[in-house]
């Protein structure tokens, strides 16, 4: 997981298990009112009972919500959960006449609690996005990429490092070749003198 799906799991994922976990208690009135408005955007909800409906949006938020915290859950997969999550919400809401102005996309008064859920495709997208483009395949070949590069230039340093060091050997090695030929020159030249006087 990179850092960047941090906030965005963790923000999104505590708010969905809570709402999963709070619906636990509704009855089963509040259940058939939140099918048939669920229905709206998925037709399937309206097959299911207020008791099978109650049971399986707990499912949804709770299994949802867990993912999303989980850090082992792959990124691809908690993200593809929650924007299935979320767009099954925006269906609701852009098929629900109450909930949008004239336009069909704006929120009205009603539509406003609802409308704020495309953030949360928003995240779901990211989520996945990200997981994609930072597979950990992709991560190993950049670091591998980066090692060469630092091991490259350790061995530039190195090698300029002895370069350096041949170079200063070589010139002492010359300044002490010029010091034992001035040294000779001088003893030729004072043995020349002695000779002549």
């Amino acid at each position: 997981m990179s850092i960047v799906q941090i906030p965005l799991r963790l923000a999104s994922g505590a708010f969905i298990l809570n709402s999963g976990l709070n619906k636990r208690n509704i009855s089963e009135e509040q259940a058939a009112g939140m099918r048939d408005m669920g229905a709206q955007g998925v037709p399937y909800l309206a097959k299911l009972t207020p008791a099978q409906f109650k049971n399986f949006i707990v499912a949804t938020e709770v299994g949802t919500g867990a993912a999303l915290l989980a850090p082992f859950v792959p990124g691809w997969l908690a993200g593809s959960a929650l924007t299935a999550f979320s767009g099954g919400l925006m269906s609701m809401y852009l098929n629900t006449p109450a909930m949008t102005e004239k336009d069909g996309v704006r929120p009205s008064q009603e539509g406003t609690g609802v409308a704020k859920d495309v953030f949360l495709l928003g995240s779901g997208l990211a989520i996945a996005a990200d997981s994609v483009a930072n597979r950990s395949g992709k991560r190993r070949k950049a670091a591998k990429k980066r090692a060469a590069r630092i091991g490259n230039a350790r061995d530039a340093k190195v090698q300029a490092i002895r370069d350096a060091q041949d170079e200063k050997v070589a010139a002492i090695h010359a300044a002490r070749d010029e010091q034992v030929a001035a040294l000779r020159e001088a003893r030729e030249e004072l043995k020349k003198l002695r000779t002549k006087a």
